[in-house]
């Protein structure tokens, strides 16, 4: 019989081993979590480690330096001069002399509407790089949503194929064994292999599509991780707000950031018919010099300072000025043109996209209810086929449908998604926010 002491140790060891066990479920259950990955943490890294989106940076920073360079223009400009050197008389050969130098220059423009309009020019073009890098961001989060969905996508239909073969498999042994007793005939052996085969073949390119769809990920985020957040079964089927798709189009005319860089180049194009037409006008100018020289020849020394006004005014240019401003307008004028190409493009893009998510909406619920009664229908199939009033072909056709509203289910939910993001992105209202709200409504991995 074992001591008071003894019992005490066994029930602390008990305790010890229990907490142990528990503590190592705990670790296991961290590490699957720590494996999903969602949405966010896709995009996050896809911000980072996308070449296109960090050279758009890139160009932003650069576009950013016109501002100040057209500005210069208007600054005054300083100069500081220094020259050395030996001379010799030519009449005489007396020399070498020793000859330095020194000047100093200070101009100010005190009128070139030229230099205006460059400014005015340089910026629209931030402005239009700004909406460029606005733009890309957009593009971004429709390729980072669009690539995670994809995967989720070709992995249901994995799982679906895998789970279809499995039971395309239960289906042509019990197939198989009712020839062997003699219930059914031969054909439907053979009709049961030759489902089997199709849906091996399929799974094989499931598989496929799904390498294809991780490496798309992986090129967009640098992530390719064992496990994503799928999509929560009870995420809400949310129709375009405002429910009047004129109203999209006319908030797509006014914030669709395509368009909104096309105006911007039309914009800037008019502006440089102005800086071709300005190049006529006169400039003026105030120069201010100051300079000394010394030299060694009779210990003489200069020095001056002036200050003048500088006039220019162009007379003959040979006709370059006008075929300059001809070219501009023609350029502006083609600009024009693309500019009402683009809003075009937008408002169809816009109204596609609004039609889109109801069609979504309508298509979801439909193959909802298509789902429940392909599932209630393959249910029926199989208590004929156990009755004797249906056929293995039957079986095997009625759990294909099930399978395949399975994945035309699932595959309708992530279009719902993607279209919903695309009218976005054609209203002009795409953010990062539809990022993190489409992110509440993942599940963890099952």
């Amino acid at each position: 019989m074992n001591t008071p002491s003894e019992r005490c140790m066994t029930r602390l060891s008990t305790r010890i081993r229990l907490t142990g066990v528990a503590l190592t479920s705990l670790s296991l259950l961290w590490a699957g979590a720590a494996q999903s990955t969602d949405l966010q943490d896709v995009y996050e890294q896809a911000r980072q480690y996308d070449a296109e989106y960090t050279a758009a940076q890139y160009d932003l920073e650069a576009a950013r330096q016109r501002v100040p360079l057209a500005r210069s223009a208007f600054l005054p400009q300083l100069a500081f001069g220094a020259e050395a050197g030996l001379s010799t008389l030519a009449d005489d050969g007396e020399g070498p002399f020793e000859e330095t130098a020194l000047s100093l220059s200070l101009s100010q423009t005190l009128f070139n509407r030229s230099s205006g309009k460059l400014l005015d020019q340089a910026q629209q073009g931030v402005m239009q790089a700004e909406a460029q890098y606005a733009a890309l961001g957009q593009t971004l989060i429709l390729r980072v949503a669009t690539a995670y969905f994809d995967v989720l996508r070709a992995q249901a239909i994995v799982d679906f194929s895998q789970s279809e073969l499995q039971a395309i498999s239960r289906q042509r042994e019990q197939a198989e064994r009712r020839f062997d007793v003699g219930l059914v005939p031969i054909t439907d052996v053979r009709s049961a292999q030759a489902q089997y085969d199709l849906a091996v073949a399929q799974e094989i390119a499931a598989s496929n599509q799904l390498s294809t769809a991780q490496e798309e990920l992986l090129r967009i985020s640098g992530l390719n991780p064992e496990l994503l957040a799928p999509l929560a079964d009870d995420m809400p089927l949310v129709p375009p707000e405002p429910a009047d798709i004129d109203a999209w189009v006319e908030l797509a005319k006014e914030q669709n950031l395509e368009l909104v860089i096309a105006r911007l180049v039309r914009d800037s194009s008019l502006t440089q018919v102005e800086i071709e037409r300005t190049s006529r006008y006169p400039t003026l100018d105030l120069v201010g010099t100051a300079a000394s020289s010394q030299t060694d020849q009779d210990d003489r020394d200069t020095d001056i300072a002036e200050i003048k006004l500088q006039l220019s005014l162009p007379i003959l240019t040979g006709g370059r000025v006008s075929a300059l401003i001809a070219q501009a307008r023609a350029q502006a004028l083609s600009s024009g043109e693309q500019m009402l190409v683009q809003e075009r493009a937008t408002v169809q893009q816009t109204r596609d996209g609004y039609r889109g998510v109801q069609a979504s909406i309508s298509r979801v619920r439909a193959l909802r209810q298509a789902l429940v009664s392909t599932q209630k229908s393959a249910e029926a199939t199989e208590a004929g086929f156990r009755a004797g009033t249906r056929t293995s072909v039957e079986v095997l056709q009625a759990l294909r449908d099930t399978y395949s509203a399975r994945s035309d289910y699932a595959g309708a939910r992530y279009d719902y998604i993607i279209n919903t993001l695309n009218l976005k992105a054609a209203s002009g209202t795409l953010s990062e926010k539809d990022i993190y709200a489409i992110n509440r409504f993942l599940a963890e991995p099952e």
